[in-house]
């Protein structure tokens, strides 16, 4: 049986080195396991991160923040083109309120100088009105009267009520 007992090594036999091989077996394992234990121990952390972030919100913020960040150069191109119309637009307006400016400040000063014309007709028609009244009447002292008030009519060109009294 010595024979058998043959040194694989010197001084290890067969046995010792199958034992050793089992030893680093079983460390392998438990090296496994405890890595094993220790992927699922973080993945745990992590899933109760997320579940939090979920709960408290986090994630929402996260979501809109990378939608805003995708969706904010297509945003700011439409307001910038939106901008430049409303700006053509406004220039547009600009031209025609100042062009509608203009005519009514035209159509007003031509109603003040029609509003003055028929104001001197009217004074007008009064002074011949009392002129002819006084002839009609053949009053020589109307008619005297009547000539002064006509005259400063003609000449100063108004009227005035005071003077055919």
């Amino acid at each position: 049986m010595e024979e058998k007992k043959s040194l694989l090594l010197e001084g290890l036999l067969p046995v010792d080195v199958w034992n050793a091989i089992i030893v680093l077996l079983i460390l392998f394992g438990v090296f496994v396991a405890v890595f094993k234990g220790y992927v699922m121990i973080r993945d745990e952390v992590r899933k109760a991160k997320e579940r939090k972030q979920v709960n408290t919100g986090d994630v929402t913020e996260r979501i809109a923040t990378k939608v805003m960040e995708k969706l904010k150069p297509e945003i700011d191109k439409k307001f910038d083109d939106f901008d430049k119309s409303v700006d053509k637009k406004f220039e547009e307006i600009d031209k025609k309120l100042s062009a509608d400016k203009e005519t009514l400040r035209n159509h007003t000063t031509q109603l003040n100088d029609h509003e003055s014309r028929v104001g001197r007709l009217e004074s007008g028609n009064r002074a011949l009105c009392h002129g002819m009244l006084a002839l009609l009447e053949q009053d020589p002292e109307q008619l005297l009267k009547a000539q002064r008030a006509m005259k400063n009519y003609l000449i100063d060109g108004k009227y005035k009520e005071e003077d055919w009294d």
